[in-house]
């Protein structure tokens, strides 16, 4: 048996572990920007970042691997009907594990855009339009630190 077939499941596992790294740096956005945290907002864009390029990096470790295996292009939920029959347990677990983590990544994520869109809609509601001083009726005033006086 070709050692590529293991290596794929510890890569898989490598993927699992950063996709919970990703979910958890995506939860800590959400409660920053729910609590206009900038600092912490911006620690986690870093991070995403970061990870990334770890994603572009695995992506093109991992097409390596399913060529030498003789499957490129299978979709990871089919990946263990062209392992090794000792292997396919193993393989069906550890695939079903990544795209269990992808999807609670992917949830978490929408969760923190969610937040940052509706701080970023609560910002747009208390400044002003261009040239207008108030706030017209049914829109919230910009607290006295953020208005300025011009005509100085």
């Amino acid at each position: 048996m070709e050692p590529v077939y293991q290596e794929f499941l510890d890569h898989l596992e490598e993927l699992s572990q950063l996709l919970e790294h990703m979910r958890e740096t995506a939860r800590t956005k959400t409660v920053a920007a729910r609590a206009g945290d900038l600092v912490e907002l911006d620690q986690c864009m870093k991070q995403e970042q970061a990870f990334s390029m770890a994603l572009r990096g695995m992506d093109q470790k991992r097409e390596k691997m399913l060529e030498v295996m003789g499957i490129p292009g299978k979709p990871l939920s089919r990946l263990a009907e062209h392992y090794p029959e000792a292997l396919q347990a193993q393989a069906s677990r550890a695939a079903e594990r990544a795209l269990d983590r992808y999807e609670e990544y992917v949830s978490a994520a929408n969760a923190a855009l969610t937040a940052m869109e509706c701080v970023l809609h609560d910002i747009g509601r208390m400044m002003p339009e261009e040239g207008r001083t108030q706030a017209q009726p049914g829109e919230v005033a910009p607290p006295p630190r953020m208005r300025t006086d011009f005509r100085a």
